[in-house]
This record gives C-alpha cells, sequence and structure tokens, in this order.
C-alpha cells in the first residue's frame, strides 16, 4: 500500500473541515477566527497564565469576544479612544452631502391634437451645471500671489457651488472670495440676480417725492434688481457643507451708512453692528454693503477682454413704445448683463502675457458707486399736467427766493465710464520730497519774505493735526509738481517668469488689500478675487465721524401788542398803520386817564 494516496486523503479532508470551519454566521463571524485569534493570543501574550491553569481559558475566550465588532475582527488600534474632535467628525459627516447626486428631473407634456385624442410625453431632464471658473483650477493663480485655500478646501467649494447652481438654477456663477472674521469666515459666491418663487422685478420709476421745502433733503430712493448695486446676488457660508445664506439687496442709505464706520466682521450673519457714528442694521447688510463696495471697486479685466453688449432690436422697439400713452404703466424688467466676454480675445498662440504687466492695460469693470450711493443716476420724473404747473409756481417760488438770497449750488459728481483705465487711480496718501538746494544766491529782502511765510504758515498750521497733507481729489496735485509724489492704488507683478508659456501678471489692490487679478495661458485665463477682513485702507489713522454740533438754545420771546381794529381796517386797505407812539405821548395819555 503506497503512502500517497493516503497524504492526498489527509489533505483532502483537512481542506473540507478548513472549509467547514470558515462558513461564518450572519455577523460574518466563522469558528476558524475565532481559533485562529485564540491561539495567537495564547502563544504570544498567554492572559491569565492558562498554560499553567487550563481552568482559566473560558476567562481567554470571554475576552475574545467581548474586543470584537458585531460584524468582523476588532484591531488593537480600534479599541483606543478616538482622537477626532466631535465636532469635526460631523463635518466630515455632512461633507458627505456634497457628493450625493440629485435624481434627474421628470418634465411630462399633455397634447390633445383633437378632441380624442390625448398625447402624454415624459421625458426625462437631468440636472446640469451651469458653466463657471473652477477655484481648484483658478487655486493655483492665486497661490502665486500668496493667496488661496487648500486643496480639499477647493475641491469641496466647486462640488458647493455646483450643487448650490443646480438647486437654484443660478447664472454667471463667479466665487468672490473669502471674507475674515474674529469668530468665524464667510465664503462668498456672486451670481445673477436671483429672483425668489413668485417675485417680479419692474423697471425703475422716479418715486422720490418732492421737498416739504428748500434745503430740505429726500432720501436717495434705492435701485431695483437687475440695475446698479442690486445687479447681482450675494451667497455666503462659513462651511462648505453648510447652507449658503442669500444677502438682501441694499439701498444708498445703507452704502453712505457704511462708508461712516470702520468694523471687523464677527461672522454672525445677525450680529449687531455698534459703532460711532450708528449703524441702525445688521452685520448681514454691513456685510453686503462691503461687498458692493468691494466690487465696485477691486473688478478689474485685462484692455480689451470684455465689451458692453449691444441693445437688441426688440428692446429698442419697446422702449419707443413705452414713450407714448403707456409710459406710466409699470414694465416688468429684463436682466442685461453690464459686459461680455469678447469672442476671439487672446486667440493667438503663444501669445506673451508680459503685455499685461502695465497699470494702463487693465480696466475697472463694474460701475463706479457715487457718493449718494447709487451706481446709475435716478430715472427722470413723468408729471402730468396739474402736477407741471404746481412744478412752475415752485420754480417761480425758487427764482424769487434766489434772488433774495444767493445761494451756493453744489457741483454735480462727474459720470464715470466703465471701461476706465486703472493707472487713473491714485491712493489719497501723499509723499512730500525734499526740494533740491537752489544754486542762485537771493537776496536778503527775499529771504525775510520766506522766512515771513514760513512763521505765517507754521501758525495756520498749529491748529491742524500733525498729519501730511492730502489732497481731496487725485487731480488736485499736478503731475510735474517734482515735491509730491501720487501713490498709485495697484502694483503689478510677473511670476514664474522662467518661461514664457508659464508667465503669471498679477495684480494687486492697495486701496482694498486682499484683493488681486490675474491673467495666465497667453490670456486664455484672468480672474479676480478677494481675500480679506472687508475693509478699506486708510492713509491715516481711522478716526470716527465727529458728533454732530449742539442745537443753540431757541430765541427769547418778544412780547407785542395785539393790534387795535382800526389797525386791522388800515392794513386791509393797504394803507400804513400809524406808527408806535413816543414815550412822552404814552405817559401824557397814561396821565390823561389817570386823571
Amino acid at each position: 500500500m503506497s503512502v500517497q494516496p493516503l497524504v492526498e486523503d489527509m489533505e483532502e479532508m483537512f481542506g473540507r473541515a478548513k472549509a467547514y470551519l470558515m462558513n461564518a454566521n450572519k455577523d460574518g463571524v466563522s469558528v476558524y477566527d475565532q481559533l485562529i485569534r485564540l491561539m495567537e493570543q495564547l502563544l504570544d501574550d498567554d492572559p491569565h497564565g492558562v498554560a499553567g491553569d487550563p481552568s482559566r481559558f473560558n476567562d481567554v475566550f470571554t475576552l475574545l469576544q467581548q474586543h470584537s465588532f458585531v460584524n468582523g475582527q476588532s484591531t488593537p488600534a480600534c479599541n483606543e479612544p478616538c482622537l477626532v474632535p466631535p465636532s469635526e467628525l460631523s463635518r466630515l459627516a455632512d461633507n458627505e452631502r456634497l457628493f450625493e447626486r440629485r435624481p434627474p428631473e421628470a418634465v411630462t407634456t399633455i397634447e390633445q391634437p383633437d378632441p380624442y385624442t390625448t398625447v402624454t410625453t415624459t421625458r426625462i431632464k437631468p440636472y446640469s451645471a451651469p458653466p463657471y471658473d473652477s477655484v481648484a483650477q483658478q487655486n493655483l493663480y492665486w497661490a502665486w500671489a500668496g493667496y488661496g485655500v487648500t486643496e480639499e478646501e477647493a475641491f469641496l467649494l466647486d462640488r458647493s457651488i455646483t450643487t448650490l447652481a443646480m438647486k437654484k438654477k443660478l447664472g454667471e456663477v463667479r466665487f468672490f472670495g473669502k471674507i475674515f472674521g474674529t469668530k468665524g469666515d464667510y465664503y462668498v459666491v456672486s451670481s445673477q440676480r436671483y429672483l425668489e418663487e413668485g417675485e417680479k422685478v419692474y423697471e425703475e420709476v422716479n418715486t422720490m417725492p418732492r421737498p416739504a421745502r428748500r434745503k430740505l433733503e429726500v432720501p436717495v430712493q434705492p435701485e431695483p434688481g437687475f440695475v446698479g448695486v442690486n445687479r447681482l446676488s450675494f451667497w455666503v457660508t462659513s462651511h462648505p457643507a453648510a447652507e449658503w445664506k442669500l444677502l438682501p439687496d441694499v439701498t444708498p442709505q445703507q452704502i453712505v451708512a457704511g462708508r461712516r464706520i470702520k468694523r471687523l466682521f464677527t461672522g454672525d450673519l445677525n450680529a449687531a453692528i455698534i459703532s460711532s457714528p450708528p449703524f441702525e442694521w445688521n452685520e448681514a447688510i454691513y456685510l453686503r454693503v462691503q461687498l458692493s463696495r468691494i466690487a465696485s471697486g477691486t473688478y478689474i479685466a485685462p484692455l480689451g477682454a470684455l465689451e458692453e453688449p449691444e441693445e437688441d432690436a426688440e428692446e429698442e422697439e419697446d422702449d419707443d413704445e413705452d414713450e407714448g400713452a403707456n409710459a406710466r404703466k409699470l414694465k416688468e424688467a429684463k436682466y442685461r448683463p453690464l459686459t461680455q466676454v469678447v469672442k476671439g480675445f487672446a486667440s493667438e498662440e503663444d501669445l506673451d502675457v508680459a503685455q499685461w504687466a502695465k497699470l494702463d492695460q487693465w480696466v475697472h469693470a463694474e460701475g463706479y458707486i457715487y457718493a449718494n450711493g447709487r451706481q446709475t443716476k435716478v430715472p427722470e420724473k413723468l408729471e402730468d399736467e396739474e402736477e407741471e404747473e404746481e412744478a412752475e409756481e415752485l420754480q417761480r417760488q425758487q427764482q424769487q427766493d434766489e434772488e433774495d438770497e444767493e445761494e451756493q449750488e453744489d457741483e454735480e459728481e462727474e459720470e464715470r465710464e466703465i471701461f476706465t483705465p486703472i493707472n487713473s487711480d491714485f491712493l489719497y496718501a501723499v509723499i512730500n520730497t525734499p526740494e533740491a538746494p537752489k544754486v542762485d544766491e537771493e537776496d536778503e529782502e527775499e529771504e525775510e519774505e520766506e522766512a515771513t511765510e514760513a512763521e505765517d504758515a507754521a501758525e495756520a498750521d498749529e491748529g491742524d493735526d500733525d498729519m501730511p497733507p492730502k489732497p481731496v481729489t487725485d487731480e488736485a496735485i499736478p503731475d510735474d509738481d517734482p515735491t509730491k509724489v501720487k501713490v498709485a492704488a495697484w502694483t503689478v507683478r510677473v511670476v514664474n517668469n522662467n518661461s514664457k508659456k508659464h508667465r503669471v501678471v498679477l495684480v494687486r489692490s492697495l486701496r482694498w488689500p486682499g484683493a488681486v487679478a490675474f491673467v495666465a495661458d497667453g490670456g486664455k485665463r484672468w480672474g479676480c478675487v478677494y481675500f480679506g477682513n472687508g475693509l478699506k485702507k486708510t492713509d491715516f489713522s481711522f478716526t470716527p465721524t465727529l458728533a454732530p454740533p449742539v442745537l443753540p438754545e431757541c430765541a427769547d420771546i418778544t412780547e407785542a401788542n395785539d393790534p387795535t381794529p382800526a389797525t386791522e381796517k388800515l392794513v386791509r386797505r393797504g394803507e400804513e398803520p400809524p406808527g408806535p407812539d413816543s414815550e412822552d405821548e404814552v405817559e401824557e395819555e397814561e396821565a390823561e386817564e389817570d386823571m
């Protein structure tokens, strides 16, 4: 009898026995796994001295069962306490929702070609994300300027912004930037003006009332949706996985009030703004004001990249019709983009981006906010015949008042065009450079005159603050003045200058620290972003607005005698009343009455 068949039979029996012991139950646990773990525990650790006392074998087996998962095998690392804080675990759980795919939308249409036939058609319409510049791609260029987010944040922001755009069906989506706060930060996304369900936007009509009396200010009416500072909507969130919140529209009064204060953000939209002068609204409104100001001052584009869209012929015809009898009817407004990308821009191959390394090659691509808090002018008021007559009477009264009193009319603010080069922007700070010594000797009389002028100037400056001079406007300083130098509001830098193909031009704002623009890839990629605390740079230490002057006390009451009936008759006839009697005549009349 050979030994080979016996060995084969033993291997087959061992395989069958092993397969039988490896059958797992519903929890995924098998007898074979338990035996392996038991033998490893006995041979490696020998707890409780089981090798010398087999009666304690049951204690070891119970210990293994207690340290096992319901499904699978426990490891020493799994038994250790978790080092990740609960807040981080909840955040990671929230991030999973960013990867959930929404089910497609079913669109059903019912048609009835004849009274006896009904055709129902159902189409499956998958959700599609609107095109926008990816945060992960642009983050590479932001890093060259020293800004940006981590790769994980960029990836999560792309998922979150895509979900928001698909859910709200947004257009012109752009990652605006990040606002740093004391307790929390804001991620900001701008989009085309979002309309709530059932909301309608009408074209602007002048509804400002006339002032009750002369020199009385009337509040400027806010701009409607699709126009000016309310042309865009801003969405903010504290984390990519959190819910995006829509900021409300802004009014001119809120913008004017926001310009007067400087306050750091807290990260809470409902927080109160405690400042001087007081700001009546909460942090959500203040954030909306600052975002409008930042967008107006820092959204720039390479020269020739954008252009103003042309008006359609249908819109021009509608405008002509509205000038007729239906001019006073409210007309629903349509969104019209402020700018559009020029087709064929930077289409040439091997284009060097170094040509945009000059300030005159960049232009503003957003409207300017004027002193009244609007980007557009208030339309002219439509008047009826009765209102025209009243207006004529008011004009006559105003002309008479102007003849009596000479009033100084305020100069209207000049209108600024949209594509203004940024090389015309200057900081108000002025650097005084020392004058060169004069070569020619001067007479003693001229020296005495200069000394007296210097003394007079010193006396005049005694009451002023210790501040360097700053002009009211940029034009107040001539360009050919060698003693004063204007400071540009932008800086340009070329990075990654090793090869022509990989150069990147960066433009940073000094007026709004944290705003940066870039152009790369031969001009095919460009954009703007803001990473900062949302505050504008001031030349000197910020001082709040002074309190208004104390009102003077009212004048004393002057007593006067009531007119007699005879005096009233004379006044009605147009005759002059008799003059007041002298003191002697009054005393004589009083003496006669006493007698």
